[in-house]
C-alpha cells in the first residue's frame, strides 16, 4: 500500500492545493510501476477530493486533514477527507435547477464506494475509486 497524509489545524487548504495534493501522490504511485493511473481515474480523484475538501472549508471550519492510499493488490485509490464537525454530509435529491449542494452527488457518482464514518472529534468521509486490473502480460 502506498500513503499520503496531511492535517491542517486551521482548516487552511483550497481545494486547488488539495487537487495537487492528489496529482503528486498519483504520480508518486504511477512511478511505482506497481499500478496503472489512468488520466480518467486522476482525473475523478482530483474532482473528488476538491468536492470533499470545498465541503469542509463551507461547512465545518476549524482542523481537518486528508489521506490518501493506494493499494496495487485490490486496484484501489482511497481518498479519506476529515473534519471536527459532527453533523454527516446530508445527500439532497437531484435536482438540475439547484445551484450548489452537489457535491456529494457528484463524488457519489463517481467513486465505486463512499463512506461516512464517525471519529473524536468529528466524521471522516471516504470515497474509493477503481482502477484497472494489473496486466501480468509480458
Amino acid at each position: 500500500m502506498l500513503r499520503w497524509q496531511a492535517h491542517w489545524d486551521s482548516g487552511a487548504i483550497s481545494a486547488a492545493e488539495a487537487r495537487a495534493a492528489v496529482g503528486s501522490f498519483l504520480d508518486r504511485v504511477r512511478a511505482t510501476g506497481r499500478i496503472t493511473v489512468p488520466d480518467r481515474v486522476a482525473q475523478d480523484a482530483q474532482l473528488v477530493v476538491s468536492e470533499l475538501i470545498t465541503n469542509v472549508v463551507q461547512h465545518a471550519p476549524g482542523a481537518c486533514g486528508m489521506g490518501l492510499e493506494a493499494w496495487p493488490e485490490s486496484g484501489l485509490v482511497q481518498i479519506s477527507v476529515w473534519d471536527t464537525s459532527p453533523r454527516p454530509p446530508l445527500p439532497r435529491p437531484h435536482d438540475g435547477r439547484r445551484v450548489g449542494g452537489h457535491g456529494l452527488e457528484i463524488v457519489g457518482a463517481v467513486s465505486h464506494a463512499v463512506t461516512v464514518t464517525e471519529r473524536e472529534p468529528g466524521k471522516q468521509v471516504t470515497a474509493q475509486l477503481l482502477l484497472p486490473p494489473v496486466s501480468s502480460a509480458g
